[in-house]
């Protein structure tokens, strides 16, 4: 017999499941594009948008297994816990200044709770004593951090103190809602798993008027860091203990369900009710002040384009006003590239090789956008006269970008780098593993290997890159990756310029385990049944190289290298939303070309 009520209750269940991760997105989209300003200065900006939504949906398949537990193996997710957690630390910047300090801190304090938590599970997993050591826990090391900040006179500790406390408080309520499942993993049901990330993001935007006077706004980034921590803590380390060992080797993953794992929606969930209570206590949206700000400078085609919008929805002198902008940005990154000394505002241009008609042209485009106008005809050759000095900034710097197929070749080589060693630890996995041809390709080992092999070939891009600037393909072509005004690449653009890498790299890595194992475990029987077909190894071998260079190299290298020849400054993708250049370096610049005869103004 059905039951209506709990019929209801799963249909509403399933339908928040489904829709949940959509409404996050889009609130997290309102904050970075309608206030973007404010949200830079909160820490959660253009880029934490780029990181958690696009970047961690294309790191899926990237799983970092890191500790052998029993016959298991405990692997971490980079889109499902490494993004988020990343976000979170660097939500602390404008939170608790400094940083590194705070960050620190919380850190220090955080891991004793989850240690010691870990320890009163494992030594005492009754439900009753486990759940009380956790809750005394969570509630004492707060209280011990808040006493030591009374000593001090900044103010640091008592607001580590305070997050402290938050944070526990979703710690405890996700440990006492979730269940670990041996076989499966840890799971929390509908409804409580909402609990405790509403009720973080509800209880610090009340309190923020009173707590955060004047800066009401940092309950948005207190909120993320609570409940993206507190339910990593709660449920992915306090659970785990009971699902080791499992009765056969099980391969578990923190965040592991990607975009859909409580570890990267409940930081969001917690996020978006503390935004949608500072929106409905009509709070302001003015950036947060003191806070640091990582907005990239203007691009010259992002305010041609934008002149051009405004132009066609009738606001003329605003138009004539990006247009200048866009021309200044132009001449500004021509200057950067090529190495010219900083210009006067008044004359952007001063130092480049240009013909003199541009000194002229920029002169009266300024005087234009500083009187502003009503004229339609007036805008359209403003706008005309941006496109020609930005067209020519393009032409001045565009032998210091490094070319497509320049470009496609370095990633070539990158990933002969990344693949031939993972090439040989598959081979010694399928040689040593009994049970022949499926036992290998069934085996949590050899899928972990090949999960690590896609982590791993990341991480090689993104530490080379941030660390040396290069990777060894690039360094051989002479290639350097920097961003705007030439700074190295930090963390995150280098996590996000090479996130969308990750699928390429995930399609190889499952392409060419599968042919390893099939070539080296296959040998011995020869023929492999393929929907009841027998075929012998070596062919199934082939094809699944051929299918996966097709759709990695090539359909995705296709994207990637029309991508860079359709932009004016040579950017895939990656770099576009990460803002950052692949550029030749000094000893690797072509001679220049002929100059090309001067043209007059377009205006």
């Amino acid at each position: 017999m059905i039951d209506p009520g709990q019929l209801t209750f799963d249909i509403l269940g399933n339908a928040i499941s489904v829709g949940l991760p959509g409404f996050l997105w889009a609130v997290l989209f309102l904050c970075a594009f309608e206030h973007p300003a404010f949200a830079e200065s909160i820490g959660l900006g253009r880029r934490a948008f780029w990181l958690l939504l696009p970047g961690a949906a294309a790191v899926t398949l990237a799983d970092l297994p890191f500790l052998p537990v029993s016959n298991d193996l405990l692997g971490i997710s980079v889109g499902g816990a490494l993004f988020p957690i990343l976000v979170a630390l660097l939500a602390f910047g404008p939170l608790a200044p400094p940083m590194r300090r705070s960050a620190g801190l919380f850190l220090a304090a955080y891991g004793i709770v989850a240690g010691l938590g870990l320890a009163v599970v494992v030594l005492f997993p009754a439900a009753t004593p486990s759940t009380l050591g956790v809750v005394l826990l969570a509630a004492a090391v707060p209280a011990v951090v808040f006493l030591l900040g009374r000593f001090r006179r900044d103010g640091l500790l008592e607001r580590v103190a305070g997050l402290l406390a938050l944070t526990d408080g979703v710690l405890v309520l996700t440990f006492l809602f979730s269940a670990a499942i041996p076989g499966v993993g840890i799971s929390e049901m509908f409804p409580q798993y909402l609990l405790p990330p509403i009720g973080a993001g509800l209880l610090v935007a009340l309190a923020a008027p009173r707590l955060l006077r004047g800066a009401e706004g940092l309950a948005l980034p207190a909120a993320y860091i609570a409940g993206t921590f507190g339910v990593l803590v709660g449920a992915d380390v306090l659970r785990e203990p009971p699902l080791y060992p499992s009765s056969g080797p099980g391969l578990y993953v923190i965040g592991g369900a990607g975009i859909l794992d409580l570890v990267y929606l409940s930081g969001l969930l917690a996020f978006a009710t503390a935004y949608v209570i500072h929106y409905a206590m009509g709070s302001a949206w003015t950036p947060i002040p003191g806070a640091p700000k990582e907005s990239p400078p203007p691009t010259p085609m992002g305010q041609l384009g934008r002149s051009f919008r405004q132009g066609v929805t009738g606001d003329l002198s605003g138009s004539l006003v990006s247009a200048s902008t866009a021309t200044h940005a132009a001449a500004h990154e021509a200057a950067t590239v090529l190495g010219v000394p900083p210009a006067p505002t008044d004359r952007p241009w001063q130092g480049l090789p240009v013909p003199g008609w541009v000194v002229s042209d920029q002169a009266n485009l300024d005087a234009a956008a500083a009187q502003g106008t009503n004229d339609g005809r007036e805008s359209y050759r403003g706008w005309l006269t941006a496109r020609s000095l930005v067209a020519l900034s393009i032409q001045l710097v565009d032998r210091k970008f490094a070319s497509a197929g320049g470009r496609a070749l370095a990633f070539v080589l990158d990933l002969l780098v990344v693949t031939v060693p993972a090439v040989a630890v598959w081979a010694y996995l399928a040689a040593h593993t009994p049970g022949g041809l499926t036992a290998v390709l069934s085996s949590v080992a050899y899928n972990a290997a090949i999960y690590g092999y896609i982590s791993l070939a990341y991480l090689y891009f993104v530490v080379g890159e941030t660390v040396f600037g290069t990777t060894v393909g690039k360094r051989l072509l002479g290639f350097v990756v920097r961003e705007r005004e030439l700074r190295p690449t930090n963390l995150t653009s280098g996590l996000l310029r090479n996130a969308f890498r990750v699928p390429t790299l995930s399609i190889l890595g499952v392409a060419v385990g599968s042919a390893t194992g099939l070539l080296v475990a296959g040998a011995n029987s020869g023929a492999v049944s393929f929907e009841g077909l027998p075929l012998p190894a070596g062919i199934l071998a082939a094809v699944s190289l051929l299918v996966g260079a097709i759709l990695s190299v090539g359909l995705l290298g296709l994207v990637g290298f029309l991508s860079i020849t359709a932009t004016s400054e040579r950017q895939r993708w990656g770099d576009l939303v990460a803002g950052t250049w692949v550029l030749r370096s000094p000893t690797a610049v072509p001679p220049a070309p002929p100059p090309a005869p001067a043209a007059g103004p377009s205006g």
